[in-house]
Parts: structure tokens; sequence; C-alpha cells
């Protein structure tokens, strides 16, 4: 899906879940769009004010919090006590991503094998698994 049509589809679950498209929003969304890897909610805010210069940085927490809800984006755990975001391309299925330790790209994978490992587990100990995240992290062929 190209750039354009990504942001449209943005734009569209954001209206399908009841919320308007502000100008803080979409400048989020254009930011993250045009990222192939995650920024932390401080590089989102810098690179955002180009979008919309008025951007506060309560406002990207607020809005990156709303979009990690809906299941727009996903949170990314590099480093230790450090949280960045990606945008979630892909709106079907789970959502699983290899995230490159040098260059800190990430990739989503769709192919999950995890589904009998829940199912075990969720009988094993009664919990009501409603989702999983699942991070690889390695180095990507570029950074070998």
């Amino acid at each position: 899906m190209d750039m354009d049509g990504l942001l449209k589809a943005l734009h569209d679950q954001l209206r399908a879940q009841g919320y308007r498209l502000t100008k803080p929003r979409c400048a989020v969304l254009e930011t993250l769009s045009a990222v192939p890897s995650h920024l932390t909610p401080e590089q989102l805010y810098q690179q955002a004010q180009q979008h919309y210069s008025k951007l506060g940085l309560v406002t990207v927490y607020r809005t990156l919090a709303l979009l990690e809800r809906l299941g727009l984006v996903q949170r990314v755990h590099v480093k230790a006590g450090c949280h960045s975001f990606t945008l979630v391309r892909s709106f079907e299925g789970h959502h699983h991503q290899l995230i490159c330790r040098d260059c800190g790209r990430v990739e989503e994978f769709p192919d999950c094998a995890l589904d009998n490992t829940l199912e075990q587990l969720h009988k094993r100990t009664g919990f009501a698994i409603e989702t999983h995240h699942l991070e690889v992290i390695g180095r990507c062929p570029k950074c070998q």
C-alpha cells in the first residue's frame, strides 16, 4: 500500500471509530507513515511539527495512546524503559514485528504459529487471552 493509500485507510479507521481528523492527529499519522522504523514520542513530536507547528508534546502522547488503543500504532520495546511507536501497516490479523537492533527498521510479518501455544496456555492457566504482541529483534540484511 502506498503512503497516500495508507493515510486514507488510517483516516477511515479513525472516522469509523467516531474520531475526528484533527490537525494534530493528521500530523502524527503523516509523520509515522513516512518513517519505515519506529519513533519515540519526542522524536515524533520534533518531526511532526513540520506538518503542524502548533503541535504539543502532550498532544503527541495523547494521540499515540488513542492510536494504540484503536490498533493503529504499535508500541515497540527496544531499550529498557524506552518505548517507541510504529504505524500498523496492515489492519488484518495479528501484528508481529521484526526489529533491527542497529538501524531501527521495523518490518511487520503476518504469519503466526502461536495459536496452539496460546490455546494450551489458556487451558493451563484459565487466562482469557485477547491478543498478543510478538517482537523479534535482530539485524536486518543491510546491517549484517
